[in-house]
C-alpha cells in the first residue's frame, strides 16, 4: 500500500469521513451508471465511482481550459494490479457533449478474466428522463495485462467522435467510432474526466491492487497541471455536469483517491481500522452525533442541488 503523498488527507480520516457520508441525507448524488456485463450473474444494480473533474478555467500551461474548444481528450495511466474481480471494475474516460450527450471508453477487468479488456458506449438523451445506451466496444482487444501502462482518447474527427485505447508497453490498439448523433462540441462546465468505477465492493478484490494511477489528462495535447478536483459523490461545493457511477452509490471506505505531484492522481486500497474500545472510540461516537446533525441541516441543500444534474441509469447489459 503506498502512503498519501504530503498534502493529502491522512487515509485513517477517509475512515471517520465515511461514516459521515454513510449517513441519511448524503446519498443522494446523481450519476451516470455504466456497463453491466453479460459474464456476471447475479449482476449488483449500481456502481460506486471516484473520479477527477475538470472543470471550466482549469489551468492547461499558460492558458485557461475551454471545453466548447476542446476536440482530444487523453488519459495517460498505469492499470491496477488486479486480476478476475468478484464483479466488473472499469478505469474509464468520460466526456458531455454540448447536447447532453456522454461519451465512455474504457479498461475493463471481469470475474473469470485473466487482463483488462476495452469498453465503449455512448448515452444520448441524458438530459431526458429516458437515456439511450449504445455499445461501440464490448471485450474487446487489446488484452491489457494489470498494472499495464495504457492510454485512452476520445477525440473529433471529420465532425464524429471516436476513441482510442493504447496498451504503451505491446503497442497493442483498438480505435472505433461513436454512433452519430453528438453534437461536435463539449459543453462547458465541470466534467468528470476519468474515474475507478466498480461494481465490486469486496475489499479482498483491491487488497493487493497496487495504485491506479493517472499519470495526466492532456486536452488537444496539452497537460491539465491545474485547477482539477477529486469526485465521488455529492458535495456542497461542486456541481459536476455528470457523475460517474449510479445514482446515491457511496464508494467503500477502504479506497483511497489523493493527488500525486504534477499533475497526477492515485487510488490505493487503505486497511479497515476499528475503534471499538479506547481513547478514540469516544471520538468516533463525538464525529458520528456530528454528523447526524450536518446530515439533518445540509441533505436538503444536496437534493436541491443535485437535481441539477442528469439522472443517468445503469447500462443495459453488453450484448453476446
Amino acid at each position: 500500500m503506498a502512503s498519501p503523498l504530503r498534502g493529502s488527507p491522512d487515509p485513517r480520516l477517509a475512515v471517520l469521513v465515511s461514516i459521515f457520508l454513510l449517513l441519511p441525507g448524503f446519498g443522494v448524488a446523481l450519476g451516470t451508471g455504466t456497463a453491466q456485463s453479460k459474464l456476471v450473474t447475479p449482476y449488483p444494480n449500481s456502481s460506486w465511482a471516484i473520479g477527477v473533474v475538470v472543470p471550466e478555467g482549469a489551468q492547461i500551461g499558460g492558458e485557461s481550459v475551454r471545453w466548447e474548444a476542446v476536440a482530444n481528450v487523453t488519459a495517460f495511466l498505469a492499470l491496477p494490479d488486479i486480476v478476475s474481480p468478484d464483479q466488473i471494475i472499469y478505469a474509464v474516460l468520460s466526456v458531455m457533449t454540448s447536447d447532453g450527450s456522454v461519451l465512455q471508453a474504457a479498461a475493463g477487468a471481469f470475474p473469470n478474466g485473466t487482463g483488462w479488456l476495452g469498453y465503449a458506449w455512448s448515452i444520448q438523451g441524458s438530459d431526458s428522463g429516458t437515456p439511450s445506451y449504445q455499445w461501440v466496444l464490448n471485450a474487446s482487444q487489446p488484452e491489457m495485462s494489470p498494472s499495464a501502462n495504457i492510454s485512452i482518447s476520445i477525440f473529433l474527427a471529420s465532425g464524429r467522435w471516436g476513441l482510442r485505447v493504447i496498451d504503451m508497453g505491446t503497442g497493442s490498439s483498438v480505435e472505433r467510432s461513436f454512433p452519430p448523433g453528438p453534437a461536435p462540441s463539449l459543453r462547458a462546465g465541470d466534467q468528470e474526466v476519468f474515474a475507478l468505477e466498480s461494481y465490486s465492493r469486496t475489499s479482498a478484490t483491491f487488497r493487493n491492487m497496487g495504485n491506479l494511477t493517472l499519470y495526466s489528462i492532456l486536452l488537444d495535447g496539452k497537460k491539465v497541471t491545474n485547477g482539477c478536483y477529486i469526485y465521488s459523490d455529492w458535495d456542497m461545493i461542486h456541481n459536476p455536469l455528470f457523475v460517474v457511477g449510479s445514482s446515491g452509490s457511496t464508494p467503500p471506505s477502504f479506497i483511497y483517491a489523493g493527488e500525486g505531484p504534477a499533475g497526477s492522481f492515485f487510488w490505493d486500497y487503505v486497511e479497515i481500522w476499528s475503534v471499538q474500545n479506547g481513547p478514540l472510540a469516544g471520538l468516533v461516537e463525538v464525529v458520528a452525533v456530528v454528523a447526524v446533525a450536518g446530515a439533518l441541516a445540509l441533505g436538503g441543500v444536496g437534493f436541491w442541488l443535485s437535481r441539477k444534474r442528469p439522472d443517468f441509469r445503469s447500462a443495459p447489459v453488453p450484448p453476446s
